[in-house]
This record gives C-alpha cells, sequence and structure tokens, in this order.
C-alpha cells in the first residue's frame, strides 16, 4: 500500500484536534516530560519521576486520539502503532527504572516532531495549509510576541 501524499496525509488526521500547534506541542509535551522523568529516575526523585511519566503517557494518548483511525490509511496505522510502542516502552523503562529507555522515547518522539514540523512546513508551502492556522511566532521589538503571517512562503 502506497503513503498517502502529504496533504491526505494531513487530512487523516480527526479535524476536531488536528492543527498543527497542537500536534507540535503534544509532541514538545511528550519529549519534555519524557526528558524530565529521567532527570528525575537520575536523582532518585521517585514521586516527581512518577508525575512526568504519567504526563509523558498522557501527551502520546492524546496524539493518537488526533489520528483518524477510520481512514484505514497505512500512515495512519504506522503512526498509531508507533505512539503505542513508544507508551509501552517508556511504561517499561519506568518499571524497569531503566533511563536508556525513557532517553530512547525522547529522541524518537524528536524525530516524529520534526517529520511533523516538516509535513506542516511543506502543506503551507503547497498552500493546503492556510496560513492563519500555523502562524509561526516570533519576538517583537519590545520583548513581546506577535504572530508574523508574512514569514509563511506560500
Amino acid at each position: 500500500m502506497k503513503v498517502a501524499p502529504s496533504f491526505n496525509t494531513y487530512r487523516s488526521m480527526d479535524a476536531a484536534c488536528s492543527t498543527p500547534q497542537l500536534v507540535l506541542l503534544l509532541c514538545d509535551g511528550a519529549i519534555r516530560y519524557t526528558r524530565e522523568a529521567a532527570e528525575h529516575m537520575h536523582a532518585n526523585r521517585w514521586s516527581e519521576k512518577g508525575t512526568a511519566i504519567e504526563s509523558a503517557l498522557e501527551c502520546i494518548g492524546e496524539l493518537r486520539k488526533c489520528l483518524n483511525l477510520s481512514e484505514n490509511s497505512e500512515f495512519v496505522a504506522q503512526i498509531n502503532q508507533t505512539y503505542s510502542f513508544l507508551a509501552t516502552k517508556l511504561s517499561i523503562g519506568n518499571a524497569s527504572r531503566d533511563i536508556s529507555q525513557l532517553h530512547q522515547v525522547a529522541d524518537a518522539l524528536t524525530n516524529i516532531r520534526a517529520a511533523w514540523s516538516e509535513l506542516f512546513d511543506r502543506l503551507r508551502q503547497e498552500g493546503k495549509l492556510p496560513s492563519g492556522e500555523f502562524a509561526p511566532m516570533v519576538p517583537a521589538t519590545h520583548g513581546t510576541t506577535v504572530a508574523n503571517h508574512s514569514a509563511i512562503t506560500r
């Protein structure tokens, strides 16, 4: 089975939670909490580690919920299996107190986030993702942030 073109890949995500910002924020959260869990594990802060693991698992779970499983595409099935695998690996690393497992999950999530970001950039360039839906935040001259709509290539 051929992987869907970029627009179909994006459209395969559920409309209710498929904004690029949400997907990237969930990836960022999962990465952050996984790394925090590894730091807490290293420092023997078991309660904090447990909280961070739980938060990372919640982010991964939300990423899975964003997938439209009724789409029946190879991409959706593969990314769903990948998210499931990472959640399992995170749980195993937690239970066995294996920091290397947590680092592997964080690295994989970082790669997945980069792939999503690249896909969203390509969709913007192809004009298939509205610029208002994914306006990058850039520093303003007075320390605040503003959406830079002109930075989006069409």
